[in-house]
């Protein structure tokens, strides 16, 4: 389980390398930590973020994120997702949150927690969106389509704030959609060849 970032490349170049006619999501790409979770038979028992590897005690203490999912698990299940705060004004960073006690924060209620991967499904995003919000997982929302021109359109969209404008937000995320797609495509040593992310 590695949190990769997302790669800024030209989005018509991109889509050349998807087969045609593919299904594509679009997310806002949510300006916060992100984060990854293990839960061992549906309990969570691990987390961290690209920066700490011992943040399990401090994830706890943030009601957005469940503390167990589907009990009938029996295997391991690793996701991502990302943290961040609904106030734009915090005093402290969530970087700094994670880093130091939530003593003075318990049951934090200002931090949520948006997922949005998991690792190793064979699955396609769809479902496993789907998946994740059975286990009690808030996720971005997402928009879909096969026209890389709408996607261009949904960009310019966010660019004037008209799109995902009640999210903290830096960007609009494009994915494919096919697990096999995904699979073909692969990771690169820093992000998935299967998702991009469009800014400013």
């Amino acid at each position: 389980m590695r949190l990769l970032g997302l790669d800024k490349d030209c989005f018509s170049s991109w889509c050349e390398k998807l087969p045609e006619g593919s299904t594509m999501l679009v997310q806002p790409k949510i300006d916060g930590c992100a984060i990854g979770l293990r839960y061992k038979y549906g309990q969570l028992v691990e987390a961290y973020s690209r920066q700490y590897s011992e943040i399990i005690e401090n994830i706890r203490n943030i009601n957005a994120i469940p503390l167990s999912i589907d009990d009938s698990l029996k295997v391991e299940v690793e996701l991502e997702g990302v943290l961040y705060s609904r106030c734009s004004n915090a005093k402290i960073s969530i970087e700094e949150l994670l880093s130091n006690s939530f003593s003075k924060i318990d049951n934090n209620s200002s931090l949520l927690f948006k997922a949005f991967h998991i690792f190793c499904s064979n699955s396609d995003e769809l479902s496993n969106l789907t998946k994740l919000q059975n286990w009690g997982f808030e996720v971005p929302i997402t928009l879909r389509t096969d026209d890389p021109k709408q996607v261009k359109r949904w960009h310019s969209q966010w660019i004037k704030n008209e799109l995902f404008s009640s999210l903290p937000t830096n960007g609009i995320v494009a994915k494919c959609n096919s697990a096999l797609t995904k699979n073909i495509l692969g990771v690169s040593p820093s992000s998935p060849n299967w998702a991009l992310a469009l800014t400013r």
